[in-house]
């Protein structure tokens, strides 16, 4: 049977390997690395202060282990609530791991009771716990709302962290709650961290090994935040924010499918800025790029959740609707040019020309997307052909034989 001084060591290294992960994962911008690394460390000092307690002076084997175990507690919690987008509250974290110092000196040198202090530490870190747990449900909520939509970009790993983590804090909270009622029930209670039983080795396990376990939680939850953050770099336009020209690619071919077998509509909507080279060469490329922001940013606002706006290149916008049949689909073309007509009446002169053409179609049961693009294309150019700022829509053969020019305004 391993000895308690062997579990802290073992504790010991799987802190230093995880900070060693967390450094090379490289991200320092990231929200709650600093955190992660700041617990691994404090985690690494705090079991090897443990481990020697016999061979440090007291001050270091209690008070200083025991403020470096919960200062690794709280950065790890502080991690966690940054991961999340919760309140950091460093000055509350602060203040508790201080009171954990305070009162684990006071029940060594005034009351020396090894069952109050172990009391102390284990109330804290349940306490860290359920923190951490509550972190890990509030970021699941908000993942949950970011990725509507986008559930083909987004991997089972995420969730599996999350129940992972969760079911950590929920043995670790479980463990220390067993501890405190070990320590008041047992005939015979430990007098010492070290010392030598089979109930006490068991329960120094799961509470030395908690921490590096809820670290390399921390650690795969990064790990999914920067698979995330490159997978967003690589499916959108920086400027925009809009989908990319392959991932709408991509979005396309799985809901033209989607909409096949539910034999649901689905729309396709064109969008080209109308004057925008004028706009560049009076107003600067500044103003240009002002002005794709603008139109992304209207649409976004326009749009449903479940719709998808790219940027195809250049200033060209493509939009799909899924569910949308080509009355619906030419209403929020109109809605969209009136809410970007407005805007633009309180642009600087230059870029009050900005108005959009657009051209709108659906999808025909059996064609290809790259057809439906193309009829949609042709719509657009209608659009400009007739003077610009219009909303045409194109049926596609099946449904009429000419296409139907929409009101600027409904």
């Amino acid at each position: 049977m391993l000895a308690t001084q062997q579990i802290f060591l073992i504790a010991s290294l799987l802190c230093f390997l995880v900070y060693l992960a967390l450094v090379s994962a490289g991200s320092q911008t990231l929200r709650g690395m600093r955190a992660m690394r700041s617990a691994a460390l404090l985690g690494l000092l705090g079991n090897l202060l443990y481990a020697f307690g016999r061979e440090l002076p007291p001050v270091f084997a209690y008070e200083l282990a025991n403020i470096s175990y919960s200062a690794s507690g709280a950065a790890l919690a502080a991690g966690y609530r940054q991961l999340s987008g919760r309140a950091l509250h460093v000055k509350v974290l602060t203040l508790l791991v201080g009171a954990v110092g305070i009162l684990t000196t006071l029940f060594h040198y005034w009351l020396d009771s090894f069952a109050l202090r172990s009391a102390v530490v284990s109330l804290f870190q349940a306490g860290i716990c359920i923190d951490i747990a509550h972190s890990v449900l509030a970021g699941r909520g908000e993942q949950q709302r970011r990725a509507h939509g986008q559930a083909h970009l987004q991997g089972p790993g995420q969730l599996h962290v999350q129940r992972f983590v969760l079911l950590m804090c929920a043995l670790v909270a479980g463990g220390h709650g067993v501890r405190m009622l070990w320590l008041l029930v047992a005939a015979d209670p430990p007098t010492s961290l070290l010392q030598p039983s089979t109930a006490s080795l068991a329960i120094l396990t799961v509470a030395a090994l908690a921490l590096p376990a809820l670290t390399l939680g921390g650690l795969l939850t990064l790990h999914r935040h920067i698979v995330h953050q490159a997978e967003y770099i690589a499916n959108h336009d920086h400027l925009t924010g809009a989908w990319s020209r392959k991932a709408f690619f991509e979005i396309a071919e799985r809901e033209v499918t989607l909409s096949q077998r539910r034999r649901q509509p689905l729309a396709l909507m064109l969008i080209d800025l109308d004057h925008f080279k004028a706009i560049n060469d009076s107003a600067g490329h500044e103003a240009g790029d002002s002005a794709l922001q603008l139109v992304a940013t209207r649409a976004r606002d326009t749009l449903r959740p479940v719709d998808c706006i790219a940027r195809l290149g250049g200033d060209e916008f493509a939009v799909l609707l899924p569910g949308a049949d080509l009355a619906r689909a030419s209403a929020v073309g109109n809605a969209l040019a009136a809410t970007l007509r407005e805007a633009a009446s309180n642009l600087p002169a230059a870029q009050r020309r900005l108005t959009l053409s657009i051209g709108v179609t659906i999808t025909l049961d059996n064609e290809e997307f790259k057809t439906t693009l193309a009829r949609a294309d042709s719509a657009l150019y209608a659009a400009k052909s007739a003077g610009r700022d219009q909303v045409i829509a194109l049926a596609p053969p099946l449904h009429a034989s000419r296409s139907v020019q929409m009101s600027a305004s409904y």
